[in-house]
């Protein structure tokens, strides 16, 4: 729970509604969204939102503005977008839940993809989702709302990669692969073709999936999966 404080905006902050974005969190998954959207070159960052760091730290260029109580300040100032700057790795709930606080406050979530990615154009990226450098997503592939594909992954053909997901760096996907909702494929891990990974599943690191993981399924990592796994309580 963020106490509630008197917090103000700095008199000098600019806001262009059509480019202007504020990104949520300052740890190092923010640091990565700060250098794509620097990356894009559209987006004018106009601070950081972060409930446990100090207003004006400096963050690779950028000031923390508050916390979460500052957000409808920041809406009445005209800021219309915002990018989720906390990766959820150790509990997905926790990224899920501020997007849902950022939509909450009227926020819009634009898709954010990486010039250094490569997107086939008969792909569809969806709302909220990012896509970072030297990703490749294949064709007719599917990035629902808001999930995540990271650095160097490869997510082939024909897939779908359900809302909230995070594909890690360095993951293959094989083509035709479904990912459920809320699901981490964790960095280094490879599929079969055609494979199914349910909702809220953790796949370890390194782990090779031969076949269909049902949902709440824990791999640890480095696992050779055919089919037995360790179910989340």
């Amino acid at each position: 729970m963020v106490k509630e404080l008197h917090e103000e905006l700095p008199e000098s902050l600019v806001v262009e509604p059509e480019k202007s974005i504020l990104i949520y969190g300052g740890g190092g998954h923010a640091k990565s969204v700060i250098d794509m959207v620097k990356s894009i070159g559209f987006y004018n960052i106009v601070g950081i939102i972060d409930d446990n760091i100090p207003a004006q730290t400096n963050i690779m260029g950028i000031p923390v503005l508050g916390t979460r109580n500052i957000l409808t300040k920041l809406r009445e100032k005209g800021v219309e977008k915002a990018a989720n700057g906390v990766g959820g790795i150790l509990d997905i709930k926790i990224r899920i839940k501020l997007f849902e606080l950022l939509e909450s406050e009227g926020f819009s979530l634009p898709k954010l993809i990486h010039p250094r990615a490569t997107v086939e154009t008969s792909a569809m990226v969806c709302e909220g989702v990012q896509v970072f450098a030297n990703a490749y997503i294949g064709s007719e592939t599917i990035l629902q709302q808001r999930c995540m594909v990271n650095t160097s992954a490869v997510v082939s053909h024909d897939c779908v990669i359900g809302a909230y997901s995070h594909i890690a760096p360095g993951a293959m996907l094989a083509g035709h692969v479904q990912v459920g909702e809320g699901s981490l494929v964790g960095m280094g891990v490879t599929t079969a073709i055609g494979i199914k990974i349910g909702n809220n599943v953790r796949i370890g690191n390194g782990a090779i999936i031969y076949s269909d993981i049902p949902a709440k399924t824990i791999i640890p990592s480095g696992t050779i999966w055919a089919g037995k796994g360790k179910s989340q309580a």
